[in-house]
């Protein structure tokens, strides 16, 4: 086995590459399965049993992972079910079959293996915890939203491969295929490092009253917080930008681009926030700004002002998240890690995000384009509540050495 520092290296990197195929071939799915003549419908089916069933997995795999106490077989199995769906995609554009191997792999959904790890994230996230210290923990999980989200971006930039082989007079299926077979690639380069890593084997304690609890409060203000974003998915975002501006698809990109790669720096800035505020008042202190800046968006007079609210809204919204997800790795004991990121990001988070686009949607066409963002900025303050009220007497491991030193 290879050494402490180059596993957590190894797992760093896995999440990278992960995020790297899935970047790509979130972007690519739907253009290539309309350009296989399938129907809006039959896409959507795709796309929604995707989804489904990543909120599954992401139970099954933390809950399972920390029931067996074996992690990295969970860790191999997910990269081997990546490695599957590159596969199928490859080689057949039979219909039952990209079903299946959109369900097993996630194809599609934020949930496949993006910025957030997908299934394959709650065990990343344990072995994480479990091979670091307290005191590296947060620039640890800093680190890892920053490479998953920057490669996952680099990954849709890739996505441009079948239409640059197009302009230049190849065949445009090639250029998917070939994206197809590096996603394949990319599953069995993970699955070998991932066999690398060293499992982190936890003590099971004898009760676990407190961990339940605690997972229950996690999974809670989640299901606020999943609310809240599905209101405001990406393409509803979008869309409001149109509608409310006038803006045209191409200003609007750049918005959501310069967003998403200012926010991913931001991860940088939170272990010396978290340090200075401590987890909590970090966490929440942020969200709150981050609706603030929501507000400021849905009410500014014009494009150029609510890009700018909006990109400076991500921000804050996103440098508190690898730190709840360190804070949550901390108070949690090391047999339930798994379970509690599995629980909250499934249950707690999935769910609620995949229902509420449809109730944003109906509320865009009958009542106000911009009502959605309002009651979006709502549920998120009271997440903050919530998540204060819950935990802001619950030091995580770290701040206790700190305050005892």
């Amino acid at each position: 086995m290879i050494s402490l520092f180059k596993e957590v290296n190894s797992l760093l990197l896995i999440r990278g590459l992960r995020g790297f195929g899935y970047g790509f071939l979130n972007t690519v799915l739907g253009f290539y399965l309309a350009e296989q003549g399938y129907s809006l419908l039959q896409i959507g089916i795709i796309v929604t049993a995707a989804g489904i069933s990543s909120a599954v997995l992401i139970v099954m795999t933390g809950v399972l992972s920390d029931k067996t106490n074996n992690r990295k077989f969970f860790l191999i199995l997910s990269a081997l079910l990546m490695a599957t769906l590159g596969a199928i995609y490859s080689f057949t554009t039979f219909f039952p079959l990209l079903l299946l191997g959109a369900i097993l792999g996630g194809a599609g959904s934020a949930g496949g293996g993006g910025p957030g790890g997908g299934p394959f994230g709650p065990v990343q996230q344990a072995l994480l915890a479990g091979k670091v210290s307290p005191q590296k923990r947060n620039s640890v999980f800093s680190i890892n939203a920053l490479v998953g989200t920057v490669l996952f971006s680099a990954g849709a930039a890739a996505a441009a491969l079948p239409e640059t082989f197009a302009f230049s007079g190849f065949n445009k299926m090639l250029g998917y295929q070939l994206l197809f077979l590096s996603f394949m690639v990319l599953g069995i380069v993970t699955a070998f490092l991932s066999y690398l890593v060293a499992d982190v084997k936890a003590v099971k304690q004898k009760t676990k009253r407190q961990g339940t609890r605690l997972i229950g409060k996690f999974t809670l203000t989640a299901t606020v917080n999943g609310f809240a974003f599905g209101l405001i998915p990406l393409p509803l975002i979008t869309l409001w930008f149109s509608i409310a501006f006038g803006a045209s698809a191409f200003y609007i990109s750049l918005v959501i681009s310069a967003s998403t790669l200012v926010s991913a720096f931001s991860y940088l800035l939170a272990p010396a926030l978290a340090k200075r505020l401590g987890a909590v008042n970090m966490i929440v202190s942020t969200r709150i700004v981050s609706v603030t800046l929501l507000l400021l968006t849905a009410i500014a007079p014009l494009f150029i002002v609510a890009s700018i609210f909006y990109i400076a809204r991500t921000i804050f919204l996103s440098v508190g998240m690898p730190i709840r997800q360190s804070y949550m790795m901390g108070v949690i004991g090391a047999e339930e890690r798994a379970t509690a990121v599995g629980v909250s990001s499934g249950v707690g988070w999935g769910l609620p995000y995949a229902a509420s686009p449809v109730i944003s949607g109906f509320v865009m066409q009958e009542v106000s384009s911009s009502l959605p963002l309002y009651l979006a900025a709502v549920l998120q303050a009271a997440n903050s509540a919530l998540y204060y009220w819950f935990f802001h007497g619950l030091k995580p491991p770290e701040e206790n050495l700190e305050s005892n030193s």
